[in-house]
């Protein structure tokens, strides 16, 4: 048998390849959002024109897109409102 058919005499259902690399990426992790830097956040959520394109864009959740602009709010950011809810469906 083959190198990649047995593995410390048991055999393999499937041939691993040899000339790639094997990548593992980490699991998702909880937590702590990635950082984006308060101005590109105020124009990203600006030029947008609803709340999943900004997380889309961003890479972070949709709650913590909408907190973070709710706080920049507060402290006299100007920042463009979204309409509330889902779009009606055409009959």
């Amino acid at each position: 048998m083959s190198e990649n058919k047995m593995i410390e005499g048991m055999p393999m259902p499937f041939e691993i390849p040899t000339d790639e690399p094997i990548r593992v990426e980490p699991p998702k992790k909880r937590g702590r959002p990635a950082k984006v830097a308060q101005q590109m956040f105020v124009d990203m959520w600006n030029v947008s024109t609803n709340l999943n394109e900004v997380a889309e864009t961003l890479g972070l959740s949709k709650l913590s897109c909408s907190v973070r602009a709710s706080n920049l709010r507060k402290a006299g950011i100007e920042l463009n409102r979204f309409k509330r809810g889902r779009k009606k469906l055409k009959k």
